[in-house]
């Protein structure tokens, strides 16, 4: 499938973080598709082109210091105890079946990599922690996978890419940044990584969401272009909420870590 990208924070089509005191920053991207022939829920192929007929996705590192990086691309976290949440959204749409597909990650109060035990409670209060993963598909199927432990995912500083492991795969250990696809097909069963020129994982739902259509299980696997960031192209990229947005004083707040892009998976 061929996919024309815009973005949002916290990913792809519209990327966009929002992390905060709560909430503080987030990323979105936004997707459009001009042909798809996978069906719903599943954006992944990793077969040739010449045996499923179908664009394959084309795997590119993320170079440091890249030109359409955004200010507060980069993961928030700060490493002490204060109340923490962030989230990323990446919104994939495809114009000639008007559906698309939501991605959205987040990750609660990592200070505490497990569930608060009985001290921690007593010494912070209440404090829900973990990662969780969700889309929102094609017509209106959903899907969410959420643990309580954050000891397993990541999030690059200064850039657009983060990722979580769910369940790896038996005597292997969880990837603590960017992998290559086949290497993290080795080394994840459940969870999924995220750049900007790239998109991958599979999770499955873990029965949580009884008030809404859910889907089983879902797999994608797509590379993007970026084209346009937050600011012209050709010059320094901008903050979304302007220099301001830098003081916690104004958090929470949001940024936009892509406006535009072409993908294919």
């Amino acid at each position: 499938m061929e996919l024309n990208l815009c973005h949002f924070p916290p990913a792809p089509a519209f990327p966009a973080t929002i992390t905060g005191r709560p909430p503080l920053l987030s990323p979105t991207l936004q997707l459009r598709l001009r042909r798809l022939r996978s069906p719903p829920i599943s954006a992944s192929s990793s077969a040739p082109e010449a045996e499923t007929g179908k664009p394959s996705p084309v795997y590119t590192p993320t170079p440091p210091n890249r030109d359409l990086r955004t200010p507060h691309s980069g993961y928030h976290f700060d490493g002490t105890t204060r109340k923490f949440f962030e989230g990323w959204y990446f919104k994939v749409s495809i114009p000639e079946r008007r559906q698309s597909f939501c991605f959205m990650y987040s990750v609660e109060n990592p200070a505490f990599r497990r569930k608060l035990t009985q001290l921690e409670l007593a010494q912070h209060g209440p404090r829900s922690t973990g990662v969780g993963a969700q889309i929102l598909g094609a017509y209106d199927n959903y899907i969410c996978q959420y643990t309580e432990e954050s000891r397993n995912f990541w999030g690059n500083r200064h850039e657009l890419m983060l990722g979580n492991t769910f369940v790896a795969e038996k005597n292997m250990r969880p990837p603590t940044k960017e992998v290559p696809p086949q290497e993290f097909n080795s080394r994840v069963l459940e969870g999924f990584q995220v750049t900007p020129f790239w998109h991958q994982g599979f999770i499955r739902d873990d029965g949580r969401s009884d008030y809404v259509e859910t889907v089983k299980t879902a797999r994608w696997e797509y590379s993007t272009r970026p084209i346009y960031g937050w600011g012209d192209v050709g010059s320094k990229q901008k903050s979304t909420a302007g220099w301001l947005a830098a003081f916690p004083v104004f958090e929470p707040h949001w940024q936009i870590c892509m406006a535009g892009g072409l993908s294919t998976g």
